[in-house]
């Protein structure tokens, strides 16, 4: 679902993430973006579900709730093996774990960013389940996006 509230520039897009089991709960989130968008819209088969705005000139942002988006996967690979590992692991195993200690357990929010070989930059944020972030954007756009990017929220 797709919400257009309009302001200067940017729209008001809203993110929903259904219940992945008895002890989660369905959580919109929104984020304010640029306009001019076209949304393509990923399912995986359990129910995952990514969200890509996608710009005339190839730049994307996206919410995600996959284990990872591959829009940055070969971006976050390039950092090498210990970061790709760490940003990669499973959060699902980790809850499960904690869950059967006894313990909550609640991800942190990991932040990984660069620039491709051709001067075009990129950025992933692991917030709890979710994955924002963007790619292929341009120096003169990257303080546009990173401003959505941290307008990000629960609502």
């Amino acid at each position: 679902m797709v919400s257009c509230a309009s302001s200067q520039g940017i729209t008001a897009i809203q993110y929903k993430r259904q219940k992945i089991d008895e002890s989660s709960k369905n959580t919109t989130y929104s984020m304010m973006v640029p306009k001019g968008y076209k949304l393509t819209t990923l399912v995986g088969g359990h129910s995952e579900l990514e969200k890509q705005y996608v710009y005339l000139d190839s730049t994307k942002i996206y919410i995600s709730d996959f284990g990872n988006s591959m829009l940055n996967y070969n971006n976050i690979l390039s950092l090498g093996d210990s970061i790709a590992n760490k940003r990669f692991e499973g959060l699902e195993l980790k809850a499960k774990i904690a869950k059967e200690l006894g313990k909550e357990y609640n991800p942190e929010t990991l932040i990984l960013q660069g620039k491709t070989p051709n001067g075009l930059y990129w950025k992933d944020v692991r917030v709890g389940y979710l994955s924002i972030g963007y790619v292929n954007v341009p120096e003169n756009r990257k303080m546009e996006f990173d401003k959505a990017l941290s307008s990000f929220m629960e609502k």
